[in-house]
């Protein structure tokens, strides 16, 4: 089998699967009676662990949104500017749902004892673990392949594991990158980076271990984060220029090739999904699910940036050169992660689980996607000018 083939036959697997779970979820939603709002006291409490990191942290503020459910925000570090954004969240949450949102910091993923006393309480959680090492939100090794990566990702699973079955959690929720549709099918199909498959080991693992898992397959590439997605904005995640390559006039920058279908994802779609996935434990127990905010190539998005602009501004696809990532990787370990990624996607391997725009209409039966239109008009992308004398 060749690779393209293998690619289309995953896809089509994923997009029926897709299909017959929002299908069960419509359908209990139109024999289900109009649910009365409980009192907070009364709402199921779910965990979500690493809460001050840029997915989490959607997640937390999309189930405070739906009034479904309390949520107890888990993180390690106090006193960073990420966990004054969830003391903002907190401040907001508590003017009309008091007790619905609580902080707990000192939540170490590599301790059992400490995850044990975190979950305690908990109907479900959300799984988050790694191997990289940050500071304040600047990634030291994101990519690399530290010495113990796998012990030390396995460690934290563990202790999840022992906290979920201490506390008779009842569903846990992980997040992992898309699955691998050429590795073991495809003759010298290139080996994935090692977080990625140990990523995507850890859901079989802890169903192995008796517990219900719905494992959300979402892109590695996010809206508004420096890795691939250049954004004008001051808001930077690295030193390098490649965090600094930002959205301007004939100038779309990516690291793909132009006409390459890259799917992307906007945080707080995942946390839409969460959400169902807890809400409709009858549908998502034990299962995988696909989501995205986009598919697009290099040239779509080049040219939907300049259909939305309001003043006929150019925007020209440019790819960020292959051979200046790899240069800087040699001193600098945060382009590591989209260079390997980037590596293994575009050099004839897996593919992303799906392939155009049409065929993530099946999710917005359910949550309407943050598309990549309303991400460009939310940066101000449409009301960028032409600069007088050009660039």
């Amino acid at each position: 089998m060749d690779r393209n083939t293998a690619v289309r036959l995953g896809q089509e697997a994923i997009k029926r699967n897709n299909k017959k779970l929002i299908d069960a979820v419509l359908a209990i939603k139109a024999e289900r009676p109009e649910l009365k709002p409980k009192p907070v006291d009364q709402l199921p409490l779910i965990g979500v662990t690493c809460a001050t990191g840029w997915e989490c942290y959607a997640i937390v503020e999309e189930l405070c949104n739906t009034g479904l459910f309390r949520v107890r925000a888990m993180y390690r570090t106090p006193g960073t500017t990420a966990e004054k954004r969830l003391q903002k969240l907190l401040s907001k949450v508590e003017q009309s749902s008091p007790g619905l949102l609580t902080l707990r910091p000192h939540t170490d993923m590599n301790s059992e004892d400490v995850l044990t006393e975190a979950f305690a309480g908990c109907e479900g959680v959300v799984i988050y673990v790694t191997a990289n090492t940050s500071k304040a939100g600047k990634i030291t090794n994101h990519g690399n392949d530290p010495a113990g990566g796998r012990a030390a990702v396995m460690k934290q699973v563990q202790a999840v594991a022992a906290a979920m079955h201490a506390n008779g959690v009842k569903h846990g929720v992980t997040l992992v990158f898309p699955t691998d549709k050429v590795r073991g099918i495809v003759d010298e199909a290139p080996e994935a980076p090692w977080w990625i498959q140990q990523r995507h080991r850890i859901s079989d693992f802890l169903r192995e271990q008796g517990l219900n898992i719905t494992c959300i397959h979402r892109p590695a590439y996010y809206y508004g984060m420096h890795r691939v997605d250049h954004t004008a904005t001051e808001d930077f995640r690295g030193d390098t220029a490649m965090s600094r390559n930002l959205i301007h006039e004939d100038y779309m920058p990516c690291i793909m090739e132009k006409d390459f279908m890259v799917n992307w994802v906007d945080v707080r779609d995942v946390g839409k999904w969460v959400g169902t996935c807890f809400e409709f434990p009858e549908v998502f127990s034990n299962q995988n699910f696909s989501v995205a905010s986009c598919a697009l190539t290099g040239e779509q998005r080049s040219a939907m940036a300049e259909k939305l602009n309001k003043h006929g501004t150019t925007f020209k696809f440019k790819r960020f050169p292959p051979f200046v990532m790899r240069m800087i990787s040699l001193y600098n370990n945060e382009v590591i992660y989209p260079l390997r990624y980037t590596q293994w996607y575009n050099d004839g391997a897996n593919g992303y689980d799906f392939a155009s725009e049409e065929d993530l209409a099946d999710l917005d039966r359910i949550h309407p996607r943050w598309t990549f239109d309303k991400k460009l008009q939310a940066w101000g992308i449409d009301e960028i000018k032409p600069a007088k004398g050009g660039r």
